[in-house]
């Protein structure tokens, strides 16, 4: 059996249990939530009016293409989302529907609940040209301000974040410089896009200076340095234009949801792309962060399989990368990059960036090999935006994006309660988990919920005897060996290797043959929580490639409706 099938296998595996129930979602009920150590959750810990993202892969009437959700639901705390007006991008939705592949401010509302260990359920429903459309919604909240998403239903997978929205922020409030990285899809509906830049914004919300890069399919030729003109309006939501050079794209429409005046959200609102991502404030200096950096990155590899890495590096703040490592898991394939230096100069906003010895999706002889890699690198309050520019160093060229996060702690927290996000698959599908678990004394439990590209899984324990192991530098392992289904069956091991961010963050990656999957695991610490990772940018990495919808497909207002 090759590597690519034997991965098929162990995906299809980790499902098992929906796919005996004809696609639906099953429950465990042997295994009731266990409230973490930071006290219990409720309905009332999601109360009042948060900006909801997310993105992947939808699959409708046999239709699948990139799809991508942002706006905003006012939760009533206790179990109602009494208003909503959402941004959705949906070319496998708008065949189906025989409609446009764009929808803008579209009214939501919808229900939830929440258990007692934080992770909830609900679903959010929206009319497009007079046929309702459902979206099932899986969580666990780090705190009533904070939480990770991920889509559940039978129609596709992504995964995003919550975030409580701060309210009445002015035009004058958005004026200072942001750095942003956006992915998803070209308007082929067949390539991967990506893109990173910076914008500085005057009283006005025009673009007093702005850079960008962008990288289509892989290729970044003439699309390095670009300049960037526009603006960001505030409003609710706020609209922006951004208008670049490159290849084969002109003016790009967006709608900005403001979180706070460090954190925006944009999705794309032309047809030109179908781009999602965040916007963060930065200083619109060129200090390029020093001390020890996390690395999370995803993308593609040379064949055009899922790729997923993380690490750990050591910056001068000056000129170079004086050491670091890296792990890599390649479509189940997993390695590690033992050491890496680099280099990097910074022009305005801009950084290049040259890491020697990374893996980055390249092979040899069916051999993963390292080589060296150039990005542009953005940085932020927190951190930096990447994205490679080199377009994958080869004919056959591996490309990917990320972040890395300016680590201010290496210990994860004992004895305390976590909610997870781990997103990823292979070219079969994209899968999307979401869990809480327990640490205590080298020991975590907990329970995760989990869709497969539509074959959801909710209430599985995450199995008795899960173990973690820190290590000095903040890298540590985490490894479920027995996780269970229905309380007798086991199914499958999951290994994760994490990189401690600060005191509430840590990245993960798994590292098991079963999938390619990046993550993020947040301290849940009650209502009132830490501020969460800056920015998880491109987290969903091209698992299941963009395919063009049917254009012929059909609808009936019964079969668009998504229940759980």
């Amino acid at each position: 059996m090759s590597l690519r099938n034997k991965i098929v296998v162990l995906i299809i595996s980790f499902a098992m249990v929906a796919l005996a129930g004809c696609g639906g979602s099953n429950s465990n009920p042997s295994n009731p939530p266990v409230p973490p150590p930071s006290g219990s959750f409720s309905n009332n810990n999601l109360n009042g009016t948060y900006v909801f993202s997310l993105s992947g892969y939808d699959r409708t009437n046999f239709n699948s293409s990139f799809f991508a959700i942002v706006g905003t639901l006012t939760a009533n705390g206790s179990g109602g989302f009494t208003s909503g007006t959402i941004d959705l991008d949906d070319p496998a939705l708008g065949a189906a529907l025989q409609t446009s592949y764009v929808f803008s401010h579209l009214p939501a509302s919808g229900s939830y609940n929440v258990t007692a260990d934080g992770r909830g359920s609900g679903s959010i429903t929206v009319t497009i040209n007079g046929t309702p459309v459902q979206f099932g919604l899986d969580f666990v909240l780090s705190s009533g301000a904070h939480g990770l998403i991920s889509r559940f239903d039978s129609n596709g997978s992504g995964s995003g974040s919550i975030d409580l929205q701060t309210t009445n922020i002015t035009q004058g409030a958005l004026q200072g410089s942001y750095s942003f990285g956006l992915s998803g899809a070209d308007s082929t509906l067949d390539d991967w896009l990506a893109t990173v830049g910076s914008f500085t914004l005057d009283a006005n919300g025009n673009i007093a200076s702005g850079l960008e890069d962008f990288a289509d399919n892989g290729n970044a030729v003439n699309r390095q340095s670009l300049a960037l003109t526009g603006s960001v309006i505030a409003g609710v939501p706020a609209s922006a234009e951004l208008i670049t050079s490159a290849a084969g794209l002109g003016s790009l429409r967006f709608d900005a949801w403001v979180i706070d005046a460090t954190h925006i959200k944009l999705i794309e609102t032309d047809s030109v792309a179908y781009l999602e991502g965040d916007a963060y404030v930065s200083t619109g200096a060129t200090a390029f962060p020093s001390g020890t950096l996390v690395l999370s990155m995803a993308g593609e590899d040379s064949t055009l399989g899922s790729f997923s890495s993380g690490g750990v590096l050591t910056s001068d703040g000056t000129s170079a990368i004086t050491g670091g490592m890296e792990d890599i898991n390649d479509e189940g394939y997993v390695a590690q990059a033992p050491s890496i230096t680099g280099s990097f100069a910074s022009s305005g906003v801009r950084t290049q960036l040259t890491l020697n010895g990374l893996y980055n999706g390249g092979w040899t002889n069916n051999y993963a090999t390292a080589g060296n890699y150039t990005f542009a690198a953005y940085p932020y309050s927190g951190g930096v935006m990447l994205l490679e520019v080199d377009s994958g160093a080869g004919s056959t060229p591996g490309i990917a994006g990320g972040n890395l996060y300016v680590q201010t702690a290496s210990v994860m927290n004992n004895s305390a309660g976590y909610g997870l996000n781990l997103t990823g698959g292979n070219g079969n599908g994209e899968v999307d988990l979401v869990a809480q678990l327990t640490t205590s004394s080298g020991t975590v439990s907990g329970l995760y919920d989990v869709n497969n590209f539509g074959l959801g899984l909710t209430d599985a324990s995450l199995g008795g005897s899960g173990t973690y192991s820190p290590s000095s530098n903040g890298r540590g392992t985490m490894q479920f060996p027995s996780l269970q289904t229905d309380g007798n069956s086991l199914i499958f091991s999951l290994n994760l290797t994490y990189y401690v961010v600060d005191d509430s963050t840590v990245v993960v990656l798994e590292t098991d043959s079963s999938q390619s999957a990046t993550g993020v695991l947040l301290l849940q610490s009650g209502q009132n929580g830490a501020t969460p990772l800056r920015s998880h940018f491109m987290a969903t990495p091209p698992i299941a490639r963009p395919a063009a919808a049917n254009t012929s497909g059909t609808m009936s207002a019964t079969s668009a409706g998504r229940v759980r």
